[in-house]
């Protein structure tokens, strides 16, 4: 008798038996990962060109920043092109399927950075959070010192540090994971995926500290972001010394790092819910198969255009590209708890 499958477009159970696997959908999530890499590095070299050479003195704390941000997603983006990998969850195991060069390498390159990609990922949505946190205490207490910007810059790395060793304390044993996933998926085809790597056992220490981390990092980041960019916005909105205008560009610089907030939310917590009731559940879910590590790189395509329209002198220089003739820019500069306005050519 053929076995049940579940009536979820996205889901079936484990041990189903059913023909309906996913690797038709492969060659597709190549393509996309083609264009991932070309756009991406694209606006992300352009963003890094803006900060070096458009950024006003307005900007110069800021500056930092945005540089962080900029480096760490084209590292991201380099990350998800080199590997592309695809989880595949068995009843106790998790088999990592890697379709980018990566495989034309060894498991173990792979499976590193796989790791390395995800810590990536935390940190890219970490230096977001980061950077709200800046304009928070910059309104907060009127100034930052250069010190204090680094060592905000600095502790900012340390859970993702933290993501990317956890992995490394565990024992890996890649013969069993693929004996497994032959075992509980005798219908997948994986001879394009070669000698691929996993979890032999999710229920390790190393394993299981490691999804806390990713599960808090998904959950409480976007949802901190979102707390300090309301204060950020209610303390504009209370300031008396500010212009209207010079309201007006603080609020648009806001309204930007509120959307850089939205993206990880948007990218991260449905797939990590998704992967984490799979994991507790033991129902398979094909939305997480491709889409965990495609949703975890995704806000660093989208970042830099965040940065292009919300960033008013990166605008500007956009603008008069274009259009071929100068623009006129209007840059906030903040003194203190004193802003005024500064028109240029």
């Amino acid at each position: 008798m053929p076995a049940k499958i579940n009536s979820c477009i996205f889901c079936r159970h484990r041990f189903s038996g059913s023909k309906m696997d996913s690797n038709r959908y492969v060659k597709c999530f190549t393509v996309y990962y083609y264009i991932y890499i070309i756009f991406g590095l694209l606006s992300q070299s352009i963003l890094f060109h803006l900060i070096r050479r458009k950024s006003p003195p307005s900007l110069s704390s800021l500056k930092y920043y945005l540089w962080n941000t900029c480096l760490i997603q084209i590292i991201e983006i380099i990350l998800g092109f080199f590997t592309q990998n695809r989880n595949l969850p068995n009843k106790t195991s998790l088999a990592i399927l890697p379709g980018g060069p990566c495989k034309y390498f060894s498991e173990y390159v792979c499976f590193a950075c796989y790791h390395i990609f995800l810590a990536v990922s935390m940190l890219v949505a970490i230096s977001i959070a980061n950077t709200v946190a800046f304009r928070f205490l910059l309104l907060r207490y009127n100034g930052l010192s250069k010190q204090s910007i680094m060592k905000m810059i600095a502790a900012s790395y340390i859970p993702s540090i933290l993501l990317s060793i956890i992995p490394f304390l565990d024992t890996w044993d890649f013969s069993e994971v693929r004996r497994l996933t032959a075992i509980e998926h005798p219908t997948y085809d994986l001879t394009i995926y070669g000698n691929y790597p996993g979890f032999a056992n999710i229920t390790t220490v190393p394993f299981l500290s490691a999804t806390l981390i990713v599960a808090i990092g998904a959950y409480g980041i976007p949802l901190l972001s979102a707390i300090l960019t309301k204060w950020i916005l209610s303390m504009i909105l209370r300031n008396g010394s500010m212009s209207r205008k010079t309201k007006h560009h603080a609020i648009m610089l806001v309204y930007g790092l509120a959307c850089q907030t939205l993206l990880p939310l948007i990218s991260y917590v449905p797939i990590i819910t998704l992967y984490l009731i799979s994991q507790i559940t033991g129902e398979e879910m094909l939305l997480t198969e491709h889409f965990l590590m495609l949703c975890s790189g995704f806000p660093a395509l989208i970042d830099p255009f965040i940065s292009f329209y919300f960033i008013v002198p990166f605008r500007n220089a956009l603008i008069g590209f274009v259009r071929r003739k100068p623009v006129i820019e209007e840059t906030t500069m903040v003194v203190s708890s004193v802003s005024f306005v500064k028109r240029s050519l």
